[in-house]
């Protein structure tokens, strides 16, 4: 091999190797409900950056949280807030502005041709005892709706009926499964998870007594790292918003 080739196969291994320790991984874990909105963030800043990468990992929003302390490397936690001011005030994360991104509200799919309004909880009531079928995310999970639906149902004095025609799905992603196979004729979950998954199927969000509403915030270990602040930078665009918005959320700041 001449003097040449061998000065430009160092040149290339150097490269090679100074680049990938500069690149950084950051391990965003996230709860289902952000999806769709992460995915397409996580696409933008890999685009513009050539060696750090976003990896995204998706689950409810308790899983979600205890993947991120179960992993040494994780660098950020998007999940309801209410989870992460607990964390706080346990001392499980440490003193850090929240960054505020969206809300969303609970909602019901449904996989039948037929479409009632459901404006008052007796009317939702009705639709619950109606049902033939009814999936929704397994409250041990820690899933945000599957935990409010619970207590809703032992509310309305339905628990019994409606669990035992109930299943209990991982998250509201495979809630949303079930209802797009027409394995069940009802989806509880997260509006954004349904204009994720199938837009024409919702029946609308719960009434304004008991609207569920939940606020999704980020938060990372070093928030004030260069590298990462082109992403939080994309989140809290107009074009962020929109993102948001198109996927069935509603961005902090908006009526």
């Amino acid at each position: 091999m001449t003097a040449k080739k061998l000065l430009l196969l160092a040149l290339f291994w150097t490269c090679l190797f100074s680049s990938a320790a500069w690149s950084k991984e950051f391990r965003i874990y996230s709860a289902a409900g952000v999806k769709l909105p992460m995915l397409q963030f996580a696409a933008a800043f890999n685009g513009l950056n050539t060696g750090d990468r976003v990896i995204n990992s998706f689950d409810t929003a308790g899983a979600a949280e205890k993947h991120f302390f179960e992993d040494a490397n994780s660098t950020c936690l998007i999940t309801t807030e209410s989870r992460m001011n607990e964390a706080l005030k346990t001392g499980r994360l440490k003193a850090s502005d929240l960054i505020a991104l969206a809300d969303t509200v609970a909602g019901i799919a449904t996989s039948g041709r037929v479409k009632q309004a459901i404006n008052t909880s007796e009317q939702l009531r009705t639709v619950l005892l109606n049902a033939r079928s009814i999936a929704f995310s397994d409250p041990a999970r820690g899933a945000t709706v599957g935990r409010y639906f619970q207590s809703l149902i032992q509310q309305l004095g339905i628990e019994k009926e409606v669990m035992a025609k109930a299943i209990l799905a991982p998250d509201g992603v495979e809630t949303m499964k079930l209802v797009k196979a027409k394995k069940v004729e009802l989806g509880i979950t997260q509006v954004s998870e349904i204009m994720q998954a199938w837009p024409e199927s919702l029946l609308g969000p719960f009434p304004r007594d008991i609207e569920l509403a939940t606020r999704y915030s980020l938060w990372c270990k070093d928030p004030d790292q260069a590298q990462l602040a082109p992403l939080i930078a994309l989140m809290q665009s107009a074009w962020g918003s929109r993102v948001f918005t198109d996927n069935g959320l509603r961005p902090v700041g908006k009526p």
